[in-house]
């Protein structure tokens, strides 16, 4: 059975992403093109909290 997910929020509550269900590797495919179009800092990653995707946010470089 492959888990699908409909929300994915970010770490402060906001969503980032609400629509058609996504498997885990879709979402990771959906993060790196966020990355690619520099809407998601590099470094972000998708953490599985109960049953909820959550995208933490990378650090601002110092």
């Amino acid at each position: 059975m492959t888990l699908a997910f409909h929300h994915i929020r970010h770490a402060d509550g906001r969503a980032y992403y609400d629509g058609r269900p996504l498997t885990l590797a879709d979402a990771h495919l959906m993060l790196n093109d966020d990355i690619l179009r520099r809407a998601v800092r590099p470094g972000a990653y998708l953490r599985l909290e109960r049953a909820e995707l959550i995208l933490e946010s990378a650090s601002p470089a110092c």
